[in-house]
């Protein structure tokens, strides 16, 4: 926390404090500032600070983002005082009613990996904040699940969200231009195309196309290594939480799946892009 020099009344956060606080990155809330939606004092030094009524517009910030998957004009309309903003409501992780998955797409692989970490229902469930029957329903494809949950299940086994996804039953060596598998993850503004139809596989070939002011604003972490191609428009990635990279048509990044990271189209046009993720790290091959 930091003294304010203008009023001793006055308490200021710094911005990794504010993260921890809403439970979001301090690369979120610069790519908050960044399109508008808020903007943050500066202290003598030139950080940036926040007040308690700080935090409490950034909270609001975040649950419009999350719960409603509002984009930033949405979220600032919603922000000016003149404008009605929607109930704020308790979360709810297990009766999703929007963005969920095809249940055909989800893959039957949950219990498998508990088993392997030889970990009970209770202890999966209560590491991920959800109930030990919900993660039942999971694990036996009686439940309709969102993006988030499975993230979180994915991330917890140390893998990526994509191999929990079916490949299509017939198996081709070719795959043409448009006629890859579509996958509706369940997050909103993206959709991906698979660029191959194998079931045994080593790499994640998708086509990623994102919609203005969406992504996966939630950083994640697992097993693999990934490449990532711009084919059109802008891409914002975050690896580490501060580290920032703003990718233009025709430039590319590669890193570890390990890397915290997090993303997100910051243009105004729709974002194509190459992603292949690769389950195994150039390491722990012989």
């Amino acid at each position: 926390m930091i003294d304010s020099n203008n009023s001793s009344s006055t308490i200021y956060f710094n911005i990794n404090e504010v993260a921890n606080i809403i439970e979001v990155s301090a690369a979120t809330i610069r790519n908050w500032e960044k399109k508008d939606l808020f903007t943050a004092k500066r202290a003598s030094n030139s950080y940036r600070i926040y007040s308690l009524e700080d935090i409490e517009v950034l909270k609001r910030i975040k649950y419009y983002s999350k719960n409603y998957q509002m984009n930033s004009l949405a979220i600032k309309e919603i922000l000016m005082p003149h404008v009605e903003a929607p109930p704020i409501i308790k979360d709810n992780l297990e009766n999703p009613t929007t963005h969920t998955p095809s249940r055909k797409l989800l893959g039957g692989k949950w219990k498998e990996y508990r088993i392997e970490q030889n970990k009970t229902l209770e202890e999966i469930a209560t590491d991920i904040g959800i109930s030990t029957s919900y993660l039942s329903k999971i694990e036996n494809g009686q439940a309709n699940v969102s993006y988030e949950v499975i993230e979180r299940l994915a991330s917890y086994y140390g893998k990526s969200v994509l191999h929990f996804f079916e490949p299509e039953e017939e198996q081709k060596i070719v795959v043409e231009k448009g006629k890859g598998e579509k996958l509706q993850t369940g997050l909103p503004g993206v959709l991906m195309e698979s660029l191959i139809a194998q079931k045994e596989r080593v790499l994640f070939p998708m086509m990623f196309y994102v919609e203005p002011g969406y992504g996966s604003d939630n950083t994640h972490k697992h097993n693999g290594e990934e490449f990532i191609h711009v084919l059109k428009g802008v891409f914002e990635i975050t690896l580490d939480e501060n580290e920032v990279h703003l990718l233009k048509e025709g430039d590319s990044i590669y890193f570890k799946s390990s890397t915290n990271h997090s993303w997100h189209n910051t243009g105004k046009s729709t974002a194509k892009i190459l992603w292949i993720h690769s389950p195994v790290e150039r390491n722990t091959l012989r």
